[in-house]
């Protein structure tokens, strides 16, 4: 492709370059990941003018007519979303222009197969434009099909992991939130509380359950965290089964907030255990 070496914005060149970057770092994707996710992908797989993402072992290039963006120092990332990652992501393609500026090109499925959504350092969506915010699908149909197959048992698995389990049965806060007899209990403790995401949903990392004896009766105790960020906002919390009571303290926004309305004695066990939790050595 004569004169493809650059990008339509030309006042971003001095900034840039667009050349490609050294791969001499790249990570490189693995035969697998290019099994599934290599190729051509475009916004129009049946123009061979349409703007496209050629997914290669160590670059991905971002085409449109003889303009080309080239993303170094490729890898891809499964859990790039943590725990909770968005029903349709697949992995995330990570990548460089010009070894410094971030590129991460989300792949996801739907009904029709899979697509590229594109995101990264602020110059690079300014640069791209309207192509910022296009799906790019992928061209190759047999993909597609196994993206699909692939898409539907995830969302089975997903929907066993959201359904209710035996009361007293729960090992982990995530299994927890779906007994019957505690979610109720938390939700009224939360109150405003609730309508935040990660507390409501306690799906975020975690250890295990645990149990704690404090003032004659035994504890439940939890702890998780908003995903991605962990440091500044967790929380923890003592579940009373046999009374139905919920105890908890939240630290988001530079501040901890209780819930449940705990006694004056109780905080002070609800912050020795997030002290023990949240900070490292108990401080």
């Amino acid at each position: 492709m004569a004169g493809c070496n650059r990008w339509w914005s030309v006042g971003w060149l001095g900034v840039l370059g667009l050349m490609a970057a050294s791969t001499a770092s790249a990570q490189g994707l693995r035969p697998d990941v290019m099994t599934s996710f290599g190729g051509r992908y475009a916004v129009d797989c049946a123009r061979p003018d349409s703007p496209r993402v050629l997914v290669q072992e160590r670059q991905m290039l971002i085409e449109q007519g003889n303009q080309r963006m080239t993303v170094a120092n490729l890898d891809s990332a499964f859990s790039y979303f943590g725990n909770n990652p968005p029903p349709e992501f697949r992995v995330a393609l990570l990548g460089q222009v010009q070894g410094k500026f971030d590129v991460i090109a989300s792949v996801n499925a739907d009904a029709r197969g899979q697509f590229i959504q594109l995101d990264g350092d602020p110059a690079v969506m300014k640069n791209l434009g309207a192509l910022g915010k296009a799906k790019f699908r992928h061209c190759n149909a047999a993909a597609n099909q196994q993206a699909v197959a692939q898409q539907q048992e995830a969302k089975q698995a997903a929907a066993a992991a959201r359904a209710p389990i035996a009361s007293g049965t729960a090992r982990h806060p995530s299994e927890l939130i779906r007994d019957p007899a505690f979610k109720p209990s938390y939700m009224r403790a939360l109150g405003p509380l609730a309508r935040t995401p990660w507390l409501a949903e306690m799906n975020g990392p975690a250890p295990d359950l645990t149990r704690q004896r404090i003032g004659g009766v035994d504890y439940t105790v939890a702890a998780f965290c908003m995903p991605h960020d962990c440091g500044d906002n967790n929380a923890v919390l003592l579940y009373d089964a046999a009374q139905g009571r919920v105890y908890g303290l939240v630290h988001q926004n530079n501040r901890e907030q209780s819930f449940g309305q705990p006694p004056g004695p109780m905080l002070i066990d609800l912050n020795a255990i997030w002290r023990r939790q949240w900070r490292a050595g108990g401080k």
